[in-house]
């Protein structure tokens, strides 16, 4: 009935953590387990492999092939699943409680026209041992009113400044929805351009129906240093938001989003990435700022104009400087 994701790179320190919470689970809906191990070089693929041996009915470990970055080895996993259901869980987290499944089989159950039942959450800071719930704060509202229909969640998804509508690996979801997308439109969802795995997904299923909220926490969503979404290196942060700016443009044409619409977005990563290029005075990168600004309908702000135009006089300024120091010294 559902198919579990479970991608993992270099992660024998929670890998085993990961796939006991989901073994863990209610076995009144029956699951399998698909494990993409993405050519690590420490002991995950062993770990994986003692898995497979062990329950050999519920987990398959993928066969091992080269690095294939998390976008390919995600839907690698995807065309390799068997059930009408999807969920997953990071190889760095962990599902929480033993009914997530069952719960939302149940509320699908209860409300044909969706196709995403998704849960509260915690996250854990690794790096500072603080958790919060994700949902606290507007917790009462989801549960008054626990259907969001696919526009909206569309719109959210595309024009987001923070967080997603929901995280996807809170989430199950219909697998017959996003094939129906995937094989239509392939790059608007396999697209290892866009540098994630998650926006296209949900944007694919918003765009064929509604998600249901299910109050109960069922997910530890570790956030970990240098990780994609959350790297301390400026450069590598500010390339993963320029292609989040890109896919965000790309998505929002293809699904009838205007530009207008995805204002926030826009305003918000433009200005991030092209401070991004000033203080770290790269050209390469300040000139992919312009060209992807360049591409949208909406004005930059005068901030990020600057920023751009401020940058390239700071290159200039340092090459003379550097041809001077050149020739004094001959």
């Amino acid at each position: 009935m559902v198919s579990v994701i479970v991608i993992c790179y270099n992660q024998e320190n929670s890998i085993a953590r990961a796939l006991d919470s989901v073994l863990r689970q209610d076995s009144s809906v029956p699951f399998e387990i698909v494990i993409g191990d993405d050519a690590s070089t420490d002991s995950t693929r062993a770990i994986c492999q003692e898995y497979a041996v062990r329950h050999p009915d519920i987990i398959r470990l993928l066969p091992e092939e080269p690095n294939l970055g998390l976008v390919g080895n995600y839907f690698r996993c995807l065309k390799a699943c068997r059930g009408e259901y999807i969920s997953d869980c990071a190889g760095d987290d962990e599902w929480l409680g033993t009914h997530r499944i069952s719960d939302a089989m149940k509320i699908f159950e209860s409300y044909p026209g969706v196709n995403v039942v998704y849960s509260d959450y915690i996250i854990f800071d690794t790096r500072t041992g603080e958790s919060r719930q994700a949902y606290s704060s507007d917790d009462e509202a989801r549960r008054r009113a626990p259907v969001f229909k696919g526009e909206r969640l569309l719109r959210k998804a595309l024009n987001r400044t923070d967080s997603l509508p929901y995280v996807l690996s809170s989430a199950v979801f219909r697998l017959k929805d996003l094939l129906e997308v995937m094989n239509e439109y392939p790059g608007m969802v396999c697209n290892g351009s866009f540098g994630c795995e998650d926006v296209p997904v949900i944007a694919a299923l918003a765009s064929k129906g509604d998600a249901a909220f299910n109050p109960a926490v069922t997910l530890k969503y570790n956030l970990v240093e240098n990780s994609i979404s959350n790297n301390s290196d400026r450069l590598k942060s500010a390339r993963f938001y320029l292609k989040s700016l890109r896919m965000s443009r790309i998505l929002g044409k293809h699904y009838g989003i205007s530009e207008k619409k995805m204002a926030d977005t826009f305003r918000t990563k433009s200005l991030y990435v092209s401070s991004a290029a000033f203080d770290l005075n790269d050209k390469t990168l300040a000139q992919s700022v312009k060209k992807e600004i360049s591409s949208w309908s909406l004005k930059p702000s005068l901030k990020c104009k600057a920023y751009l135009n401020l940058g390239y006089i700071k290159i200039i300024r340092n090459a003379i400087r550097a041809i001077k120091h050149s020739l004094n010294r001959h």
